[in-house]
């Protein structure tokens, strides 16, 4: 006896036998692992005839024996649409709290999409219920049941949050070279505010680009605490000092001191570490911005501000010039204000300004405000002069700007630039406004000698910014040019390890033919790695190289909203969870977030 395994119930695989329903008045369960008495609703949990006919022989024959063919087959339908009408309503509830909880969350991702307050859910919700009780009343009760309370959305916006860094961190382990860029600003209550975005390449060349975090210092923002900072987002998504690419920030000494900044900081970091430092970049557009400040034009930019600023800062004097100026049949309605923080802004002014001098000088005269410069021909000249040559820097501008450039493509903005300046310099020599649309307009009117000393020394002083101001890309201009255009490099110039796939690659006319037809990451990720491992590598480090902190800008114009005056009092924590689902391409996981819930509907 002792030499038989013990029998386990379990494994014998019975399977419920359907006669058993009419027979003994039972049904099997959803879970296939139980059967249900239809009559008292008790469950026998080991599927056997013995203990169903047992159970239906001590508890209901005596009453239940009496139906008999047709009548006992009635009376088990009757019974089981009771038992499933039951098992309906707790069915139902379950999904309509399902749908409920589902419908908060998508609410309150919408809301943090667009930035705005969690009390707004409120509104939406008085909205709709406006709506449903025209449309289709007899909703009402559910709809009032929607949780969109401002306490409520500002718990599913931490699950959103906490949602969408998850799949970056998943994502961040896969990435091959990844690069950061870095920027910081102050908010309505003077906190700073340090936003790291991260870039990430995986070995199938696809790219992730997300804030990665967004870090509130109360106190001093040197470098070192921007390094901790950066330390904190490092750990949290598990990225090495080997992976980093680039480090690409502004200007500011706490960012690019090579000592005590940031970029010291990592350095002394990898160093550590044992692995080669990081290319540091400075903002493209940053830079190109300080180079169009380096150049005085005082001369001409401070009366235009004067006189616009007369027009524009009193209402009965701004009111006025744009019923003049209407009244004059003009192509513009208004003169815009000059920012000095935004570059654009000084293009715009000096444009505007130009074609309606004659206009302004008109209602200034009027208005007793007599300004000598407007009858002054070389400053006129100076004028037209400074308004094209701002006017190319914001083309220019406008041409780099976008989260997705790649850094080839900024630095050949750069270069043509560089390539415009020396022709407009020959041109201003020879008095050739065919690339100054406002000198060209001003010479027709005006007979006096165009003044190309001053010209060309604006020109040849913004030639030099350029050059000094852009060398750390010049360092790297070979192999961006490679990275560009792998068919257009001499073998010789490579470096030794790619030397072989380059060859390969440019003697291949199959693939030479794909570099014509796809974009440069396409192309790419069309390479197979085990012909061209070597080039695959080296692209995929460029790839993800931040050429300009325009992300970084762009958020920071979103935060300005979303924290604004009327908005101060918003958290840090729930600032960076807003500012980290609006700019996000990942969506939250609802769905994943609703099954780690055990309430799925919270009352107000």
């Amino acid at each position: 006896m002792y030499g038989h395994k013990k029998r386990k119930v379990d494994n014998e695989c019975r399977l419920f036998n359907e006669e058993w329903g009419i027979k003994y008045f039972f049904v099997q369960s959803q879970s296939k692992g139980k059967v249900i008495c239809l009559i008292c609703k008790d469950t026998v949990a080991v599927l056997k005839e013995y203990n169903i006919r047992r159970h239906y022989e001590t508890k209901h024959a005596s009453t239940y024996s009496q139906f008999k063919e047709n009548q006992r087959s009635e009376k088990f339908e009757l019974l089981r649409r009771c038992l499933h009408s039951q098992q309906d309503i707790f069915n139902k509830a379950n999904c309509e709290n399902e749908a409920l909880t589902l419908v908060s969350y998508k609410l309150a991702y919408i809301l943090a999409k667009r930035g705005k307050p969690f009390t707004d859910g409120d509104i939406i919700k008085e909205c709709m219920l406006e709506a449903v009780a025209e449309l289709c009343p007899k909703k009402s009760n559910l709809f009032k049941l929607i949780s969109l309370a401002p306490n409520t959305i500002a718990r599913r916006i931490e699950n959103m949050e906490s949602s969408i860094i998850q799949q970056v961190v998943r994502k961040a382990q896969h990435f091959r070279w990844y690069s950061l860029a870095l920027d910081e600003s102050t908010d309505v209550c003077d906190t700073s505010q340090l936003l790291v975005f991260i870039r990430g390449v995986d070995n199938d060349l696809n790219v992730t680009q997300e804030l990665a975090s967004l870090h509130s210092m109360h106190g001093t923002v040197t470098g070192a605490d921007i390094f901790k900072e950066l330390e904190k987002t490092r750990g949290a998504y598990d990225l090495d000092w080997c992976r980093l690419q680039c480090v690409t920030v502004d200007g500011g000494r706490n960012m690019s001191g090579i000592n005590n900044g940031l970029f010291g900081q990592i350095t002394k970091a990898c160093q550590v570490a044992e692995v080669s430092k990081p290319m540091f970049l400075h903002c493209i557009l940053h830079q190109q911005a300080l180079c169009g400040k380096h150049f005085d034009m005082n001369c001409v930019l401070k009366p235009v501000v004067s006189m616009v600023n007369f027009i524009r800062s009193r209402a009965l004097n701004h009111r006025m010039f744009r019923s003049f100026i209407e009244e004059c049949d003009s192509e513009f309605v208004d003169l815009p204000f000059f920012t000095s923080v935004r570059w654009l802004s000084c293009g715009k002014v000096l444009s505007r300004f130009f074609h309606l001098r004659n206009e302004i000088h008109i209602f200034l005269t009027e208005k007793k405000y007599l300004e000598p410069l407007l009858s002054d021909t070389e400053w006129l000249w100076k004028l037209a002069f400074i308004a094209d040559l701002v006017g190319h820097m914001n083309i220019l501008n406008l041409k780099m700007q976008g989260e997705n450039n790649l850094v080839c493509d900024l630095f050949d903005h750069i270069k043509a630039f560089k390539a415009k300046l020396i022709l407009l310099d020959g041109h201003v020599k020879s008095c050739n406004f065919a690339h100054l649309p406002c000198c060209a307009e001003l010479e027709k009117e005006s007979e006096a000698e165009f003044p190309s000393s001053f010209a060309n020394s604006v020109i040849s002083d913004l030639k030099q910014q350029f050059q000094k101001r852009f060398a750390d890309f010049d360092a790297h201009a070979n192999e961006i040019r490679m990275f560009q255009n792998p068919f257009d490099c001499d073998v010789t110039d490579v470096p030794n390890y790619m030397q072989m796939d380059i060859i390969d690659l440019q003697e291949n006319g199959h693939i030479k033919d794909k570099y014509k037809e796809l974009s440069l990451i396409d192309f790419y990720r069309y390479l197979k790695p085990e012909e061209f491992p070597n080039l695959k590598e080296f692209a995929c480090r460029y790839i993800s190289i931040f050429g300009t902190t325009y992300v970084c800008e762009q958020t920071f114009s979103k935060m300005h909203y979303i924290k604004s005056k009327h908005r101060a009092n918003l958290s840090d924590e729930h600032l960076r969870s807003l500012l980290l689902i609006s700019v996000s391409k990942h969506e939250p996981q609802i769905d994943e977030i609703l099954k780690t819930k055990k309430q799925l509907h919270h009352s107000h």
